[in-house]
């Protein structure tokens, strides 16, 4: 009954509800593609004029220049072109190369424009997350995904995206062109034109398979190097980094092979496309050939065909599929698109399956805390037992279990980075939802098995933002006993830290974030293995500065393995993965 009403509190609601950035749901990764492609509309619709303009010119060309063959050639009177015609020949030139350029100016605008929108959707999606985006996307997918997916779709987006108008468009116009001066060429451009999109759909196909499997291979090797890169003390002291050196060396290999394989078919497409136009301009230069040998009479309107048809149409013939087969050699830029829209597809149904209703309001403030069978877990899969507790001011309550029973889990939920998942957590006897408020961070104090440090100062780091006497900063970090380690360094307050503590050692940066948390004076500390990095002595007197913190009137829960802390906890409760925990006095 828990997990129904949780449904109903915390659901977005039907499908098609847009999410707080207003983007709707995508069904499909050609659907998220559609509408991305949006964002550069005008771009687009300029770019289509521009590629008309230039068919427009193409077809001039061929005008002026049959002309000018005509009348030197086979004109019974030769004329010679004048200046005139040159000046409108290079005009013609001219306007075309513009034309390109400045399709080629706006399909990049177009690019940045679209990338960097699928970049702001890619990292709110992992904002919204939070801590929940991992395992399930670790560092290297994400930076992969932010950098080399989204910037390889410049040419989907640049180049695909304004082409598929074009490449139906600028056919027509040809085709329209050319019925001017025969009946019969526009038929056969007609019936060869399918065959350069049937055989771009059939390789296309399997190179979206191959594509995205590149698109595996690409991140198995980015995850495979972040891990070693952050193990390698370990892997040197292993006397390992040899054998791990080469299976990095084979995961490139695999890389690369499938890269090649990803070239060969965009080279097959080339090929086979190319091949099939030449085909289908061999077939109109032979009709024509045949027909100015007077083997028939076929095709030509009344007065025949002369010099200025047959030039007009063989220079319209290849012009003709130029747009189909320059959208068949981007067809794999379309297919690498796919791809890493299905990898968008997948962050973003990972974040609305785990969206609740986060809209901010007010937290009352902290006086007790009440758990009624708090479970805590993925979506529907509880990682521990059902949880009740009853927490007051002074009071401090010991979390144990083997690992993966749930403590830190569940502490994430208590701090309100995990909505829960079945039972009812209660604030002052008053159910309420802590997940993503900031006025409930503002009361808590949470320390991570690794805490995060800014790259900034240690005075920065403690005070985020606040203001606070050096009285009070100083009497934290004594708290945190480390006041005499920050006394003798150079700078002492002011010594700048890099992120996640710099040179200093884990237990080091424990302590600093420990002071931090100290200095804020949280009505309710959650700490997750904080003696784990400490030797026994100062574990001893970190717990001492615990019991002090709750003898002022603060809430403790603390996740710890060590034995010899039980006597200090007022409760203990024990999480198991299978069975219900277990409160124990």
């Amino acid at each position: 009954m828990s997990r129904r009403l949780y449904s109903l509190d915390f659901c977005t609601g039907p499908a098609m509800m847009k999410s707080p950035d207003q983007t709707p749901e995508f069904a499909t990764a050609a659907a998220l593609l559609k509408y991305f492609g949006r964002k550069a509309r005008f771009h687009n619709a300029f770019s289509t004029l521009l590629g008309l303009l230039q068919v427009a010119m193409t077809i001039a060309l061929a005008w002026q220049v049959a002309t000018l063959l005509d009348r030197a050639v086979y004109q019974p009177s030769s004329v010679l072109p004048s200046l005139q015609d040159w000046l409108q020949l290079a005009a013609i030139l001219l306007l075309r190369a513009l034309a390109v350029w400045g399709q080629g100016l706006l399909g990049n605008r177009a690019s940045l424009r679209i990338r960097a929108a699928l970049r702001q959707f890619a990292l709110q999606r992992c904002f919204g997350l939070n801590i929940r985006l991992f395992p399930h996307f670790n560092a290297a997918e994400v930076s992969n995904l932010l950098t080399t997916e989204i910037d390889k779709q410049r040419g989907y987006f640049a180049d695909f995206i304004p082409q598929q108008r074009l490449a139906g468009l600028m056919p027509l116009v040809i085709l329209l062109a050319s019925a001017f001066v025969s009946w019969l060429v526009p038929v056969i451009l007609l019936l060869t034109a399918p065959l350069v999109p049937l055989f771009m759909v059939l390789v296309g196909s399997k190179a979206a398979d191959v594509s995205r499997a590149n698109l595996q291979q690409l991140n198995r090797l980015g995850d495979l190097l972040a891990d070693r890169l952050k193990n390698l003390q370990a892997l040197q002291l292993a006397g390992a980094v040899e054998q791990e050196g080469d299976r990095l060396f084979e995961q490139s290999e695999d890389y690369r092979k499938s890269t090649m394989q990803v070239l060969k078919l965009a080279f097959l497409s080339g090929t086979v496309l190319e091949f099939f136009s030449a085909i289908s301009v061999a077939i109109v230069a032979l009709y024509l050939g045949l027909f100015f040998l007077d083997k028939y009479d076929v095709g030509s309107y009344a007065a025949g065909y002369g010099l200025f048809d047959g030039i007009f149409l063989l220079m319209l013939a290849p012009e003709f599929y130029q747009p189909l087969r320059r959208m068949g050699a981007l067809y794999h830029d379309r297919s690498d698109a796919v791809s890493v829209a299905e990898h968008l597809l997948q962050l973003d149904s990972w974040h609305r399956q785990l969206a609740v209703d986060s809209q901010p309001h007010e937290v009352a403030a902290l006086t007790s805390l009440q758990l009624c069978g708090v479970q805590s877990g993925e979506l529907d899969k509880p990682v521990h037992g059902p949880v009740d507790l009853e927490l007051h001011p002074g009071q401090k309550v010991l979390l144990n279990g083997p690992s993966g029973s749930g403590k830190t889990t569940l502490l994430d939920t208590l701090a309100g980075l995990r909505p829960v998942l079945a039972g009812a957590l209660c604030i002052n006897g008053q159910p309420a939802s802590v997940y993503r408020q900031a006025d409930w961070f503002q009361q808590i104090g949470y320390l991570s098995q690794k805490p995060e440090l800014l790259f900034a100062t240690i005075r920065e780091n403690l005070t985020l933002g606040r203001t606070f006497s050096d009285e009070a900063l100083w009497a934290a970090l004594s708290n945190a006993r480390v006041d005499v380690l920050v006394a003798a360094l150079p700078g002492q307050l002011d010594y700048l830290i890099s992120d996640s503590g710099g040179y200093l050692s884990g237990g080091q940066a424990q302590r600093i974030a420990l002071a931090r948390v100290f200095l804020h004076r949280p009505a309710l500390l959650l700490l997750d293995e904080p003696t784990a990095n400490l030797d026994q002595d100062t574990a001893a007197e970190f717990m001492q500065q615990l019991a002090v913190f709750a003898a002022d009137g603060g809430m403790l829960v603390m996740a710890s393995h060590r034995p010899g802390e039980r006597e200090l906890f007022d409760l203990e409760i024990s999480l198991t993965k299978a069975a219900a925990a277990e409160a124990l006095l």
